[in-house]
């Protein structure tokens, strides 16, 4: 298997490194597997300790990397703690080059290491683990095995379940996280290209992966918004509240900071500066929290773990820590804010459409987010650059009388036209500063062949001069602008080198070539109200949008009528199909015959005197 310096690099600058290298008690240990392969460790063991509570780490990234460092603040002082540390090269990585990679899962092996460590005099009777990104991971494949001995378990910045939209978010393949993990020795880009499109084969991989019932030991997830994890992650804690084994399910904690992925560059995990920006507030409390945790659930520590919020997360922007019992953190109302002519971005829309061009051959550069390669930032950077290219447009609001807060998934609700048969629509969520700076916040992307669904079924391309409804979807995030400062979106047709560059001639995907330049209309008026919806409670609508009563539509799914309720006398109705079309539209009395229409999505926009509100209905 090929490794790269950047293996070890990566997993480096997850940890804050001294100059001075320490030598392990055991060093180059080799752990017998079940299959008669072995894997090499070293294990760390204080002196004039006879035995201790064990934290396993497995690494691929080279066990020799913790010789510079410790985790939890430990460093090189060995001594000062009461753990014994086995760290272990995986299967195939480094000192464990030579295990045979046929027949085996890593959850098993990670079961041997502990059959091995229970067998070991210097172990007294409990496990830990802990571990970031692929070390966090493992740790889930671990709970699948259910060792007797296996105690507890602090993940960051990883989750257990196999996603399609984790290589092909939005159906844009992730082109940069894939050149990394294949330049890191994992081999999956023959696996994942020849899995373009949903398919069974990600159907089973997600349901063999999402089994929260797997968890039945204690776990602090640790996370963070400028982290390509932090959707999963989310929706994984969220799940083992619910479904991990009884006795645990008030035992899983959730912790997210402003922190990036952590891995090619200087931020990680923990510290303070991430990407442009500073969060003094945020440094070492993943590591004192995990402390806290491994005292309590290791060493029998009176430290009131049980006290601790289930869900502690930084309010960005705000700057301020906040904490909650629930099982989740996102709000359930939505804000539009609707793009209009001169870039506006506000409660109510304007008339006509923004035009910008995209040429494959020139793509707008990735800066910042929620990224995963060596040549690629990490975290919230300024989008100035950008604003001025013809393939960007820039919408924004007037500069914030009060704070304006969000905590969720944000969508972006657009109506798109191109004289190409395919494109992908990029959507960036920015933070204008009164200096003029222009920080992301989130991004996201959607290949608009699959506006419809991910499946080779689903893949349709556009026809010029026709309008389309597409839905862009942005991860999970926790923002506040604060007053005085701009909500600005840009909206773009690629992001390289993150995501693969879409060549626009509606050919076969991941091809070479120089591709077509596209001309893409964004359409703002009211009759393609194109928004993008924030997860919050600030009333963003002007008075003269809102619907003077309120409209209600049903039922959905219908098959030959719908009903409006609640209506006024001057109503007036248009149902749109996906394409753009008005199939019908007219006055009602509140019944609306839907009978000559195909079976599929479409658009209700119901008019009152000047105001409108729109709903999205299917037909079966």
């Amino acid at each position: 298997m090929r490794i790269t310096a950047l293996a070890s690099l990566i997993f480096l600058s997850f940890m804050g490194i001294g100059q001075l290298q320490m030598t392990p008690t055991l060093d180059d240990i080799l752990i017998p597997m079940r299959d008669g392969e072995f894997l090499s460790a070293d294990v760390y063991i204080p002196t004039g300790v006879s035995e201790a509570e064990v934290i396993l780490i497995q690494t691929p990234y080279n066990k020799n990397s913790f010789q510079w460092s410790l985790p939890l603040g430990i460093g090189q002082n060995v001594d000062a703690q009461p753990f014994v540390w086995v760290i272990v090269d995986w299967r195939g990585f480094y000192g464990s080059s030579g295990a045979d990679l046929s027949n085996f899962t890593r959850g098993e092996d990670a079961f041997d290491l502990c059959e091995w460590i229970v067998a070991q005099t210097w172990h007294k009777n409990r496990i830990g683990t802990w571990g970031p990104s692929a070390l966090g991971k493992i740790q889930y494949d671990l709970m699948k095995e259910n060792h007797p001995n296996h105690t507890c378990a602090v993940p960051q910045v990883a989750h257990p379940v196999f996603h399609y939209d984790d290589f092909f978010y939005g159906g844009a393949l992730e082109e940069a996280r894939l050149e990394t993990l294949d330049a890191l020795g994992y081999g999956l880009s023959p696996v994942i290209m020849a899995n373009v499109y949903y398919s069974s084969t990600w159907a089973l991989a997600e349901l063999q992966s999402n089994v929260p019932s797997n968890v039945k030991i204690p776990t602090l997830q640790i996370g963070g918004w400028y982290d390509h994890n932090i959707d999963k992650m989310v929706d994984w804690y969220a799940s083992t509240r619910t479904g991990a084994d009884l006795p645990v399910r008030d035992q899983q904690w959730l912790l997210v900071g402003p922190w990036v992925h952590g891995g090619t560059g200087a931020a990680y995990v923990g510290s303070s500066v991430q990407g442009e920006l500073n969060y003094p507030n945020a440094e070492f409390i993943s590591d004192t929290m995990a402390w806290d945790f491994f005292n309590y659930y290791l060493l029998d520590s009176t430290n009131n773990w049980l006290s601790t919020p289930k869900i502690t997360y930084y309010e960005t922007g705000k700057d301020v820590w906040n904490s909650t019992n629930a099982a989740g953190i996102g709000i359930t109302n939505y804000d539009p804010l609707y793009f209009g002519n001169g870039q506006t971005l506000s409660g109510s829309t304007s008339w006509m459409y923004s035009s910008f061009t995209s040429d494959p051959s020139n793509p707008s550069p990735t800066i910042g987010g929620a990224t995963l390669h060596p040549n690629l930032d990490q975290g919230p950077y300024d989008q100035t650059s950008l604003e001025t290219r013809p393939d960007i447009l820039t919408f924004s609001t007037n500069a914030l009388d009060q704070d304006a807060s969000i905590s969720g998934r944000v969508n972006a609700d657009l109506f798109i036209s191109s004289d190409q048969p395919d494109c992908d629509i990029v959507v960036r969520l920015v933070d204008e500063y009164p200096d003029g700076r222009n920080m992301l916040i989130t991004d996201g992307i959607k290949r608009v062949r699959f506006r419809n669904g991910y499946t080779q079924a689903n893949e349709a391309f556009m026809t010029p001069e026709t309008i389309y409804n597409v839905t862009v979807e942005l991860p999970f995030t926790n923002y506040t602008w604060k007053s005085g400062h701009k909500i600005k979106v840009l909206i773009g047709a690629n992001s390289s080198i993150r995501w693969n560059v879409n060549l626009q001639n509606g050919g076969a995907m991941y091809t070479t070539g120089t591709g077509n330049v596209a001309q893409i209309n964004l359409y703002h008026d009211q009759n393609y109200p194109s928004s993008i919806e924030l997860p919050g409670n600030n009333a963003f609508l002007s008075k003269d949008q809102i619907a003077t009563e309120k409209i209600e539509i049903y039922p959905n799914p219908f098959n030959d009528e719908l009903t409006i309720s609640s209506f006024g006398a001057n109503l007036e109705y248009a149902l749109i199909d996906m394409s753009g079309k008005t199939v019908l539209n007219g006055n009602t009395d509140g019944k609306i015959n839907t009978k000559t229409l195909t079976p599929g999505v479409y658009f209700v926009r119901v008019m009152q005197s000047d105001s409108f509100q729109h709903f999205k209905v299917i037909k079966r």
